[in-house]
C-alpha cells in the first residue's frame, strides 16, 4: 500500500462527508432544538438548519470540518 492508499492521507469521498454531516447536523440540531423550543416546528426548524449547514460544510471542507466541531465539542483532542 502506497501513501496515497492510505485511510488517514488519502481521497475521500465528498458524499460520504455530506450524508454523515447531514445525519450529524440533524441529531445536534433537533437536539438543540427541543431545549429551546416548545413546539415541534421550532424543533424541526433548528434541526433542519443544523442538518444544511453540517452537510455543506463536511461536504466544502471535509476532516477538516469534523476536526472543529468535535473539537469545540470537546470529544476529540
Amino acid at each position: 500500500m502506497n501513501g496515497s492508499d492510505d485511510y488517514t492521507t488519502g481521497p475521500h469521498d465528498p458524499r460520504v462527508h455530506f450524508w454523515c454531516g447531514l445525519i450529524f447536523g440533524a441529531v445536534v440540531g433537533t437536539w438543540i432544538g427541543w431545549n429551546i423550543f416548545t413546539g415541534r416546528l421550532g424543533m424541526a426548524a433548528v434541526g433542519g438548519a443544523g442538518a444544511s449547514a453540517m452537510a455543506f460544510s463536511c461536504r466544502r471542507w471535509g476532516d477538516r470540518a469534523w476536526h472543529w466541531v468535535l473539537s469545540r465539542l470537546d470529544w476529540f483532542p
